[in-house]
């Protein structure tokens, strides 16, 4: 049988983007049956944006809490496809997708840094205009009754970490919240697609190639990837002739550098403080690191 393969070009909604993979379940989050996910990013941007440049390219990215595709349209990326095994990663990428490009800039800033202002009344409904079906299910829940604050019945939720607001404050670890940078990916954002599968999965069911793919810190779970050989090598496969892979992990990148020069990559390499250094900072120790395809002579 032929495989079929998605096309951009006819997804005409996020509806129809789930019903491609069959995946979400909306009632297992509202019966708290799943993990909690990443409200904000743990990874600092910044550093990923010292180790290459994302102007123009196409991108294939593990999703997390949609910091980082957010953070490459701001730098300028033609196209990102988010993908994420967990349906609470999706909603809230969806979350964020709609309220970027239906709120103004001073709305957006307020929703997620002000405790105090009523403000939920106002902007749920602009929000819940850009939701998925799915989505509308718990964010309709969650905001049953127009409770007074947005940020506070997110925060209250449980649906996400708690470590997650943490990083809000560290605005310097969301460089793209500022007046500029949201301005910029107001309209971009319609080049962000939320596909909920994972990175292997996702990257076999699209017919083309891309010029980076973000693995985020998959390699240091074994739940998310059992086998980084036979990952890196689907990633190869899905990269153009002078493709980057974008990797941040925990672990010491040893176990998995010898299988990127085995296939012809070059590595840029920025690694963490101290560990305990981190920790009192209540930040995460990551390596950051750039795979770059060698040229050929």
């Amino acid at each position: 049988m032929e495989k079929k393969f998605l096309n951009l070009s006819q997804l005409i909604s996020q509806d129809n983007i789930y019903d491609f993979f069959g995946n979400i379940d909306a009632e297992k989050i509202l019966k708290k049956k799943t993990y909690a996910v990443w409200a904000f990013t743990n990874e600092n941007l910044d550093k990923l944006g010292s180790l290459t440049k994302f102007k123009d390219k196409e991108i294939f990215s593990i999703l997390g809490s949609a910091d980082q595709a957010i953070y490459f349209l701001t730098k300028g990326a033609r196209l990102v496809i988010g993908c994420d095994v967990r349906d609470g990663a999706c909603f809230f990428a969806e979350f964020k997708r709609s309220a970027i490009k239906n709120l103004s800039v001073k709305e957006f800033e307020e929703i997620f840094f002000d405790e105090n202002k009523e403000n939920s009344h106002f902007y749920f409904e602009k929000i819940r205009l850009g939701l998925s079906a799915k989505a509308k299910i718990i964010f309709d829940y969650l905001f049953e009754g127009l409770p007074k604050n947005i940020i506070n019945v997110l925060r209250n939720s449980g649906f996400y970490y708690k470590e997650s607001w943490y990083f809000l404050k560290k605005k310097e670890w969301l460089p793209y919240l500022n007046e500029k940078d949201l301005k910029i990916v107001k309209k971009k954002i319609t080049g962000f697609f939320i596909f909920n599968t994972s990175l292997e999965e996702g990257i076999k069911n699209f017919n083309k190639r891309f010029d980076l793919i973000y693995t985020s810190n998959i390699f240091d779970s074994r739940k998310y990837c059992p086998d980084p050989e036979k990952t890196l090598f689907k990633i190869n496969t899905a990269l153009k002739d002078d493709g980057e892979i974008l990797i941040t992990t925990q672990e010491d990148p040893k176990r998995i550098i010898p299988f990127l020069e085995k296939m012809g990559y070059n590595l840029t390499i920025i690694e963490p403080r101290r560990k305990f250094l981190s920790l009192f900072l209540r930040t995460y120790a990551y390596y950051y690191i750039v795979a770059k395809r060698r040229r050929r002579c």
